[in-house]
């Protein structure tokens, strides 16, 4: 059928359906199960918030603040921005309703969409999508490895085998005045090399450099000086690669890894995805034990990670790991033979068996033999069929086929809850 197409999604804001949404949907149901078993329960927060919530937090000269954020005035005259990340919105609302409790750590989780005016690219769209988790009241070395040796664990399960973990630590507040003095004096003496980015951020917050990628100015950044730490930060660090090792957990150290929000202290770490190309990083995360007293709560550590969903599949596809083959075990093809208003009591009885057992349904009512429709279950490889041909529905059942044994069984709607686990 063809018409006049008059509407398109935005540039960089894709529409998600079947085959492609059930890989999300596995996804996503198999993260939360994972989060919520380490004791991390979800939290959401608006889509919009106050523009000076971010500004404030991830920092005016980042790119996310400076270049990326779709902010707007609405009509009480109030600057909102779609939230570009989730950190911030999380520990506002964590504030806004007394969340914290004394003493005690406090673990969320999130998944949603963010957004950000960026180029467009694989894994990388305008709205995406991220899980995160979130822990507060936290402050040892203990945490900080404990939560890398969780995110180990996720992507083993999940059945992601090659990939890389950096490291790196800023250091105390003392460290990184003087490693940003140390850096500003040396960027300065260069400044005519800098593309115009850099210069900016030379002048608001030397750090942002090295996230640069700009061809140019990477010659620049590896002669940089390096960050000298603190006994105190250097024992820390020593603390998490210990922890690492001993729980067997292989990482790399990234001096030039500082993350691109501003609120990051401390530890800070990233993940990287082989064979994914030049946009390789699927998660990445650290301490920010600032950012709560920032934001107007008390002075508490606190350290996270997000996670971005789009990268995490395509890595996922490379590795062979195919989440939509768990939906189809779970799917029922229905081949409704039988057409016409007084089936539908009928079909409405299966569907709720089928809700009862657990089971999706893939209803076919297309005219056709019955050979078409079984070619049309084993095409998308569900494991059970049901078949409802005149003699079924006179007898008021169905015909439950198993896909990969052949094995065929009549019963009533009723007994399918039952029925599933018998043939």
């Amino acid at each position: 059928m063809e018409f006049a197409l008059k509407f398109q999604s935005p540039k960089g804001m894709d529409d998600l359906f079947s085959p492609e949404v059930d890989k999300w949907q596995v996804l996503e149901s198999r993260t939360r199960t994972f989060f919520e078993a380490y004791g991390f329960r979800e939290i959401r927060t608006p889509v919009l918030e106050a523009t000076e919530l971010f500004a404030r937090s991830i920092g005016e000269a980042s790119d996310i603040v400076h270049k990326e954020m779709y902010t707007f005035e609405d009509r009480g005259g109030r600057s909102l921005t779609l939230r570009p990340e989730m950190t911030a919105g999380v520990v506002r609302a964590v504030l806004e309703h007394s969340l914290l409790k004394q003493g005690e750590p406090l673990f969320v989780y999130y998944l949603g969409p963010m957004f950000r005016a960026e180029r467009p690219q694989a894994g990388r769209k305008r709205q995406f999508h991220q899980f995160g988790v979130e822990t507060l009241n936290t402050t040892s070395a203990v945490n900080d490895a404990e939560l890398i040796i969780m995110i180990k664990n996720y992507l083993d399960w999940l059945g992601l085998q090659k990939y890389v973990v950096k490291l790196n630590h800023l250091g105390s507040e003392e460290d990184r005045k003087r490693f940003g003095a140390d850096l500003g004096r040396y960027f300065t003496s260069v400044q005519s090399k800098l593309c115009k980015d850099c210069q900016f951020r030379l002048s608001q917050n030397v750090l942002r450099i090295f996230d640069c990628k700009n061809e140019s100015c990477q010659p620049l950044i590896e002669k940089a000086p390096k960050t000298v730490l603190s006994a105190e930060a250097k024992s820390d660090f020593n603390k998490v690669s210990s922890l690492l090792r001993e729980a067997q957990v292989s990482f790399e150290l990234s001096p030039r890894l500082v993350r691109g929000l501003d609120y990051y202290t401390g530890l800070v770490f990233e993940v990287t995805s082989i064979g994914l190309g030049a946009q390789d990083a699927i998660l990445a995360g650290g301490r920010y034990d600032s950012l709560v007293h920032d934001l107007g709560g008390p002075q508490i550590g606190a350290n996270g990670f997000s996670i971005g969903v789009e990268r995490l599949l395509l890595a996922l596809e490379a590795a062979g790991v195919h989440l939509e083959e768990a939906v189809l075990k779970d799917t029922v093809y229905v081949a409704a033979l039988v057409h016409g208003e007084e089936t539908c009591s009928f079909y409405r009885a299966i569907a709720q068996s089928l809700v009862e057992a657990g089971k999706r349904a893939h209803f076919s009512f297309a005219k056709g033999s019955l050979s078409n429709h079984l070619g049309r279950a084993n095409k998308l490889k569900v494991r059970y069929a049901l078949i409802i041909g005149d003699d079924e529905w006179k007898c008021g059942e169905v015909s439950v086929k198993r896909m990969d044994t052949g094995v065929q069984k009549r019963m009533k709607p009723e007994s399918l809850v039952k029925g599933f686990g018998e043939i």
